[in-house]
């Protein structure tokens, strides 16, 4: 899986702009602020529909346009080419196409174009929020299961109609035993959905750990070792397949019901899961220094890389913002050789060219980026 051209039209700060990227390393250096995240940046928003960076869509439009637009042409080995777009605007709902045909529903295009993104706001991931290490495995699995995109979009809409439910309860609003006799069935629903969510995310979580930790071996040359852990809000009691999940869910949801009612929320479920990374069997987020903490980052990352190959069958594009800086010597030369055998098309920014050896920079196509513009060297 590559990109053969990329085009940005009025995208942050690019006006306009047209490249055939290498089909290997691709290199963007610069000074700071002249655009190298956002290039990286756009290839992530067209293959996840989110960006990490932007609160909301109309950020990524440049200046006050009326629109922004990303397109790319792939080609993929286990599936036919494609060209992908996605429209921004000030006053609309974005749009994706796929061959020229619109889409509404995000499962139909997520996954289309499966990438990989580190850059230094993964640190969050690991002494992070919650939030964070959720919306990760979100967006990571969802390139991969068109269903668990649908399951999340049905949970999240459950939720707030059982959370409406809980506070109307907690209120007292409109007939009390009417709505103790709805509750039940939003429960049952929720447990449905939630069930769905939690078996796949134990399921990714256990093959990404193994590969994380082998990542994590090389990075560290053998001084460290790495875990991942998965924390649901609720006890799985021995569960084993999703059926045995949404048991567990249910019972757990009848257990704290009269709790729930009087906060007037659902306390427990996957908006409340958690992941602990333990190095060395020591919890990393409250224990690790920084350099362990960038390194468990980079390894769950390039682990994610290898997890998306074997699923879909093919690299997935692998982005690189700004990561060298804050590697010594060592794990660059890692990072360099772990990248080349991956075999993945790789955009990775930096400020300067000093960290790259001469053998890599002739493999490589170098750009220079100044002001939204691209001078190839």
């Amino acid at each position: 899986m590559r990109i053969v051209t990329l085009e940005l039209e009025s995208f942050r700060n690019y006006e306009g702009l047209k490249i055939e990227p290498g089909p290997g390393l691709n290199v963007f250096s610069g000074r700071n602020a002249q655009g190298k995240s956002n290039l990286l940046e756009s290839i992530y928003v067209l293959a996840t529909s989110k960006s990490t960076r932007a609160g909301k869509d109309t950020e990524l439009i440049r200046f006050e346009d009326p629109i922004g637009r990303i397109t790319a042409s792939v080609t993929r080995e286990k599936n036919s080419d494609v060209v992908l777009e996605m429209i921004f605007s000030q006053t609309d709902k974005k749009v994706a196409r796929v061959n020229g045909v619109r889409h509404t529903k995000l499962a139909e295009v997520i996954g289309q174009l499966n990438a990989v993104l580190f850059d230094s706001g993964d640190l969050e991931i690991v002494h992070g929020e919650p939030a964070v290490r959720r919306q990760f495995l979100d967006l990571e699995i969802a390139q991969t299961s068109p269903r668990y995109v649908h399951a999340l979009g049905a949970y999240r809409k459950t939720l707030e109609q059982r959370n409406r439910l809980l506070r109307d309860l907690r209120d007292a609003r409109g007939s009390l035993d009417g709505l103790r006799e709805v509750l039940p069935s939003w429960s049952a629903q929720l447990a449905h959905h939630g069930a769905r969510l939690i078996d796949r995310r134990r399921l990714f979580l256990e093959r990404l750990s193994l590969l994380a930790a082998e990542v994590h071996d090389t990075l560290s040359d053998g001084r460290d070792s790495l875990e991942l852990i998965y924390n649901p809000s609720f006890p799985l009691d021995g569960a084993v397949d999703e059926a045995g999940v949404r048991e567990a869910f249910a019972e757990t949801l009848a257990a704290v019901a009269h709790d729930e009612i009087q906060r007037g929320t659902t306390l427990r479920g996957p908006q409340r899961d958690d992941l602990t990374f333990l190095v060395n069997g020591v919890d990393a987020r409250l224990y690790g220094s920084q350099g362990q903490q960038r390194t468990v980052a980079l390894s769950l990352k390039l682990a994610e890389r290898q997890l998306i190959e074997e699923l879909v069958g093919e690299p997935p594009i692998l982005l690189l913002d700004d990561v060298l800086s804050d590697l010594d010597d060592v794990r660059r030369h890692h990072l360099f050789d772990l990248t080349e055998r991956a075999g993945s098309q790789t955009f990775l920014s930096c400020t300067n060219l000093r960290p790259f050896s001469k053998g890599v920079l002739e493999q490589a196509r170098v750009y220079a980026v100044s002001g939204g513009k691209l001078e190839l060297q």
